[in-house]
């Protein structure tokens, strides 16, 4: 079992917040956002880490070291011109045995990773209480099967929101590997990496595993930022 951890991109959207380094080091409690998901991941019993890093990414790595973390890092050199898609493209050769999925600009209850873990198959982590315009969705059978996700579906035909955190089995990975490499080497490499998942719903079982009260926030916006702030007292933090 790996985890692969998303950390290339810019999150420009928080610079109102005055916030300018990587999403993934805004600090909560005693740890960085990126902390906290390998904390998560390694309590877990998840070994391998990989990290995929871009923008000012000598910040992550020395973040990382200060944390004595072992981990592994990728790197998307053109991390301001493409999307999740070609960071997991990247990331490709990681893909190789069942792997956990960190968007990391999540900041969540750490009991939803065991969650994911405990059932057979792809385990993707769900918010019924969020299903907006702008979230990615998921669509599920009344089995519980995701049949798609994407940014764009319509949220009245929607479980909830797909919150980036997701397992993902052995057995898909080939074949998530071939989608992957045909959106970015097909020059489609701004899409998120969800499209490639998308693609490996008819033939692989992915059941959404909804979260109930557990709390996730993905933070991009300031008014996440501050959701995040509510959310998790500095009493609290520890408990991730």
């Amino acid at each position: 079992m790996k985890a692969v951890i998303l950390a290339a991109g810019m999150g420009k959207r928080l610079a109102p917040a005055g916030w300018t380094k990587p999403k993934c080091l805004l600090p909560f409690g005693d740890r960085t956002l990126l902390g906290h998901i390998v904390s998560a991941a390694t309590a877990c019993g998840i070994g391998h880490v990989v990290v995929v890093v871009g923008y000012q990414q000598q910040l992550v790595r020395d973040a990382m070291a200060a944390d004595d973390a072992q981990v592994e890092f990728v790197v998307n050199d053109d991390f301001s011109t493409t999307n999740t898609i070609h960071s997991l493209y990247l990331a490709r050769e990681h893909l190789d045995d069942d792997f956990v999925y960190f968007n990391a600009d999540v900041l969540f209850d750490g009991r939803i990773v065991p969650m994911l873990l405990d059932g057979p198959g792809g385990q993707l982590a769900v918010d019924v209480s969020r299903c907006g315009p702008e979230d990615v969705k998921v669509v599920a059978d009344d089995l519980g099967r995701i049949t798609q996700i994407g940014k764009d579906l319509p949220p009245e035909t929607c479980l909830g929101e797909f919150i980036g955190i997701g397992k993902f089995a052995r057995g898909a990975c080939a074949d998530l590997i071939v989608a992957l490499v045909r959106y970015s080497e097909g020059g489609r490499r701004d899409l998120f990496f969800e499209s490639a998942v998308n693609d490996v719903l008819a033939d692989h079982v992915h059941t959404a595993v909804t979260i109930g009260d557990l709390k996730a926030v993905e933070i991009d916006l300031p008014e996440d930022l501050d959701r995040a702030r509510r959310l998790w007292g500095a009493g609290d933090i520890q408990t991730l």
